[in-house]
């Protein structure tokens, strides 16, 4: 926001609260809207249970150009809710069918490009009455850190200077690592400086790409929490829940995501037993599938969830964001509207 503008106001506009400062708005609960068909049915029959939504449907190239189709009415739902809507861009590039480091160093080695590319965002949120923008950029060189703090600040102040705000999604990580491939790219205390919420991506302890094991365990959120708002204010700080859990196939060596609203299903179709791990406090179960194949699937549910929202609360954090919109039900946000009471 522009210099001028009090924090409580900011906090008003990024939350969606009418009144008072930070003690009397409501926490930001913000939920990830991808491009699935049904998610629009989605946010009209569940958003009444948050206050803040991102679509993640844009992309960008090495021109600075933003790349997605606008979802126009998702924005209308959320616009009719009086919820904060963020546009979230990302490196994910058809190329390799993931984040890609290429594109994310092609466009912060180019200095025009990246003015290209902060304009046509100011216009992408003008024109689609957006709050602002939602950064997604993962993966990352290390080596590009410096630049890419200087993407973020000059973002930052353009953004500000029309009256949007400016979200980041940034790796979990326990201490700062410049050299870490994962989480390097990410100078936490100088992007935290210049933006308005630094959200936490929380969730993917584990996955497919490795062995077995917690989603997101509390021990775990616990502590990159910890040292998320030992270099950020923690009212900047949103913590990320995971509504889905990840599927092991342990003797083919594969994986696949379970959405959260699909796991009492698969529990039953499979005859599994969950049982809570004492050290993560994450469920776990395992069973065999019709196929012979050894399996374990690791997921939360509502009280590892409650359990996450409680920490939020406990530590003044702005609230929580969840991957995501389509994955979930009723029954996951009644946990996390459990968690703050």
């Amino acid at each position: 926001m522009r210099k001028s503008i009090s924090l409580c106001l900011l906090l008003m506009l990024l939350f969606g609260g009418a009144g008072g400062c930070l003690a009397a708005d409501p926490p930001g609960i913000l939920a990830y809207y991808d491009s699935d068909a049904a998610n629009d049915d989605r946010l009209a029959k569940l958003g009444g249970s948050f206050n803040q939504v991102s679509t993640d449907v844009f992309n960008v190239n090495t021109d600075g150009e933003v790349i997605g189709d606008v979802p126009t009415k998702a924005i209308a739902i959320a616009k009719s809710r009086h919820m904060a809507v963020y546009a979230c861009f990302s490196n994910y590039s058809s190329r390799v069918n993931d984040f890609d480091p290429v594109l994310g160093h092609a466009l912060l080695a180019t200095p025009a490009v990246q003015t290209t590319l902060i304009a046509n965002l100011i216009a992408l949120v003008r024109k689609y009455r957006y709050t602002g923008v939602n950064v997604d950029m993962e993966g990352m060189y290390p080596a590009d850190r410096a630049a890419f703090t200087k993407f973020i600040h000059d973002l930052s102040t353009a953004m500000h200077a029309e009256g949007f705000a400016v979200v980041i999604s940034v790796p979990a990580e326990l201490r700062d690592d410049p050299a870490d491939t994962w989480s390097g790219a990410f100078d936490l205390k100088a992007i935290g400086a210049d933006v308005d919420i630094v959200q936490l991506m929380s969730y993917d302890e584990n996955g497919p790409w490795g062995a077995p094991g917690p989603v997101a365990g509390t021990d775990w959120v616990r502590s990159s929490a910890r040292y998320t708002i030992s270099v950020v204010p923690a009212k900047k700080v949103s913590l990320g829940l995971a509504a889905y859990g990840y599927d092991w196939n342990t003797t083919k060596k594969t994986g696949a995501s379970v959405a959260w609203r699909d796991i009492p299903a698969l529990i039953k179709a499979t005859g599994g037993k969950p049982a809570v791990d004492a050290a993560s406090g994450s469920p776990t179960f395992t069973y065999v599938a019709n196929d012979k194949s050894s399996h374990i699937v690791w997921y939360e549910d509502a009280t590892s969830i409650g359990r996450k929202v409680s920490l939020a609360v406990a530590y003044k954090m702005a609230g929580v964001s969840v991957w995501s919109l389509g994955s979930s039900d009723a029954s996951f946000w009644n946990a996390v509207h459990a968690g703050f009471k």
